[in-house]
């Protein structure tokens, strides 16, 4: 990979030429012993630099300030902790911990109560339910033996008897069938009412005995603790610290492993993708660089509170092999190269003028003319510019001006054609 490449390299392909823009001239009129001298202004002498065009590699690189971050960094908390009161505590700030580790425990007596009154009330609701269904089933019996009562009566009381209390003993009957529907669709109502109750009881039991099985905190994984909320005997508490605001009654991190999090421009971050290289300095570290990976860009941007319109995209990027004195905290420079191109023509981005319909080159040619091309760009690094065509290696071109060039091929000059626009790195 090449970029602006090593100072002697550019200035041994630069050339200065220098040129005399005015025109001096002395006319002598004489006449009646009178002499008049016309003169034009001194000679002015104008500097071209210019340089030639080589076959390099030119690559697209961007850069951004980070901040180095734990690899890990994680915030533990008890369950329930709002009511809950620290019993022990087996670590202290700066303890290296295994995963599996107890780091903690909470009292709890008043967990071990939740967990009872949660069993009472599984218990209660499962009673419920099964009162319910005895008495949907006694209800169901209830309406074989109404309907049992009815066809007795209409056995007993045949329709062409015309017996006088034939009458009372149907109203009496079917009454009975009423009421024993009745108690069956009230039975069944109860059913339906202790489910929800039975599931919701269970529930809490569920809760009561992960909040009781929670009062041992254990290290998720391994890591240093870097801030505890509060001591022995004190109610559990909260603390914020680390880079990422990370808050807990524990907070763990592994400072043994980092990453670098910097925030990239919105029109840089389009050709950033995870997998990619990143060239690390640190600002505290000198001559100690890393080359990282990019292993996540954040998919929404953060627009810059200080209302300058500006739009940036975090980048998360690993660190391997972590220098020796590197702590979490610290600022890196981070360059991503998002385009490259091996072995191309190229010339200085200083030479390029725009037009309207692209660009051109002003190029020098060997008796000191300078002639406009028009030349097709691909990628631009940070000096040099990828050309397509119009140029050849060995082609010089005009980089920059200490005073306004003539028009072209005049034997020297050479100015933009009229619907160019400046280059502001020309001048």
């Amino acid at each position: 990979m090449q970029g602006l490449g090593p100072r002697n390299e550019v200035e041994s392909v630069k050339t200065r030429t220098k040129v005399i823009a005015g025109i001096a001239a002395v006319l002598v009129v004489g006449g009646a012993g009178t002499g008049i001298a016309l003169s034009a202004s001194a000679p002015e002498e104008a500097t071209v630099l210019t340089e030639t065009v080589q076959v390099r590699d030119v690559d697209v690189t961007v850069a951004a300030s980070g901040t180095v971050d734990p690899g890990l960094e994680l915030g533990l908390q008890f369950p329930g902790a709002l009511t809950g009161q620290l019993a022990t505590l087996d670590v202290a700030v700066g303890d290296v911990v295994a995963e599996g580790d107890v780091l903690a425990t909470m009292k709890t007596e008043a967990l071990e109560a939740a967990v009872a009154s949660a069993r009472s009330g599984v218990a209660t609701a499962r009673t419920t339910e099964l009162q319910a269904l005895q008495a949907v089933e006694a209800a169901e019996q209830a309406v074989v033996a109404a309907r049992l009562a009815y066809e007795n009566v209409v056995d007993d009381y045949p329709s062409l008897s015309g017996q006088p209390n034939k009458p009372i003993a149907l109203e009496s009957a079917q009454a009975g069938q009423a009421t024993a529907a009745a108690q069956l669709g009230a039975a069944q109502a109860q059913v339906i009412a202790a489910g929800p109750a039975k599931t919701s009881a269970q529930a809490q039991l569920t809760s009561a005995l992960a909040n009781l099985a929670g009062a041992t905190m254990t290290a998720p994984a391994a890591g240093t603790v870097v801030a505890i909320a509060s001591e022995v005997g004190e109610p559990i508490g909260t603390t914020t610290i680390g880079t990422q605001g990370t808050s807990g009654f524990i907070i763990l991190a592994a400072l043994d492993e980092f990453v670098v999090t910097a925030e990239f421009a919105e029109g840089d971050v389009v050709g950033i993708a995870v997998g990619q290289k990143v060239s690390l300095e640190f600002d505290a570290l000198a001559e100690q660089t890393r080359v990282g990976e990019v292993t996540h860009v954040a998919p929404f941007g953060v627009v810059d509170p200080s209302g300058a319109s500006l739009t940036t995209y975090e980048v998360t990027i690993s660190v391997p092999n972590a220098p020796a004195g590197l702590r979490a905290g610290m600022t890196a420079q981070a360059s991503i190269t998002t385009e490259e191109r091996v072995g191309v023509v190229a010339a200085p981005v200083t030479a390029l003028v725009p037009t309207d319909d692209g660009f051109i080159v002003r190029v020098q040619g060997e008796d000191g003319t300078i002639t406009n091309v028009d030349v097709e760009v691909g990628i631009r690094g940070g000096y040099y510019v990828e050309i397509l065509s119009g140029l050849s290696e060995g082609d010089r071109v005009v980089t920059g001006s200490d005073g306004e060039l003539p028009p072209t091929d005049t034997g020297f000059g050479g100015g933009p054609p009229e619907n160019a626009r400046e280059n502001p790195d020309l001048n």
